[in-house]
């Protein structure tokens, strides 16, 4: 069986993904792998997606990947209609140009390693978790490349961009991005970092191929116990939706301070920050058990992060406001 390598590239859009996956192509192909860009921005097309049209857009690349992985893992035969049917029946984004580039790239020889770069924001860590998860269940490797570049400098290269992403889409997806910690996740150990402010390096370029290459010939092993990975990846899930939680609420008692700066002395307020952070300490224990309890309840069911954090930032601003009228009483606070 052929070594695969899948590689994530997220940044923000205009940090420079597609060309260094160009870049990237080039290298390996002067190296003998055969390569397959999975380029999100063709397959979605820009448009305003509902939420949930969205998610079912990324599903379905996400199952079109995990097909053609299964068939190149197992050299066995996946019709383009049992894909197209059954998956894209509404949808026209995963469309017949890319099932023939999947089939072409599965016709290399059993010895050809194969490299998947994957080109997308992938700002989640949990959109990037899901990818890895797929290198694991069929024995490939994995690692990410964040190519980081400062937001006004994005906004800039976005204006010359032919299709346009719109200025607050960018905004959010710079507030939500969550850059591989590898001191935090495991299993972001395989993971590099790219500053393409200005222009990607020869040693850039370089380390990168280093690292594709120890991730081809480092395959994951695929979990045996499959009761102890859905409980470690649910406590990945919640451990990510905590950290997130976690600025909100920073954010949020930040907003009380600042109202509150007007109204008290600095020792006062000294005593408010202490108080506001020991609230926030115990709303975080208490929201992660309750997201556990949830999900040993419908251990198959997606969580909705952003429903459940949406709630959480109501529930926590609440309490930082009643922390105030109690310590400000007859003071009214925005």
């Amino acid at each position: 069986m052929s070594r695969t390598c899948l590689c994530v590239l997220c940044g923000l859009p205009a940090a420079g993904k597609s060309r260094l996956a160009e870049v990237l192509r080039g290298q390996a192909r002067s190296r003998g792998w055969e390569t397959l860009l999975v380029t999100y921005d063709e397959l979605i097309p820009a448009r305003d997606w509902r939420e949930d049209e969205w998610k079912q857009q990324r599903k379905t690349v996400l199952t079109c990947l995990e097909r053609f992985l299964h068939q190149t893992h197992t050299h066995t035969d996946v019709t383009h209609t049992d894909v197209t049917h059954s998956d894209v029946t509404h949808t026209h984004t995963v469309n017949d140009r890319w099932w023939m580039q999947l089939q072409r790239s599965r016709c290399h020889t059993n010895t050809q390693p194969l490299l998947v770069l994957l080109d997308d924001n992938f700002y989640y860590q949990s959109m990037r978790h899901q990818i890895f998860q797929l290198a694991r269940t069929y024995s490939m490797g994995f690692c990410q490349v964040w190519v980081r570049c400062p937001l006004d400098i994005c906004l800039r290269r976005n204006q010359c961009r032919p299709l346009r992403v719109p200025d607050e889409v960018m905004l959010q997806m710079s507030e939500r991005m969550e850059p591989p910690n590898e001191s935090r996740n495991s299993w972001e150990q395989q993971s590099l970092t790219v500053d393409s402010t200005k222009s990607i390096t020869d040693e850039d370029v370089q380390k990168l191929m280093d690292l594709l290459r120890s991730a081809m010939e480092n395959p994951l092993r695929p979990v045996q116990d499959h009761c102890q990975q859905k409980e470690a990846d649910r406590q990945i899930c919640a451990t990510n939706f905590l950290h997130r939680a976690d600025q909100m609420c920073r954010r949020l008692i930040s907003k009380a301070m600042t109202s509150a700066c007007a109204q008290a002395s600095s020792d006062v307020l000294k005593d408010l920050a202490k108080e506001l952070n020991e609230l926030k300490t115990h709303f975080l224990q208490e929201l992660k058990k309750e997201i556990l309890h949830q999900m040993s309840l419908c251990p198959e069911e997606p969580m909705n992060t952003e429903k459940l954090l949406m709630t959480a930032a109501r529930a926590f601003d609440r309490d930082t406001q009643a922390q105030l009228q109690q310590r400000f009483s007859g003071m009214v606070f925005f």
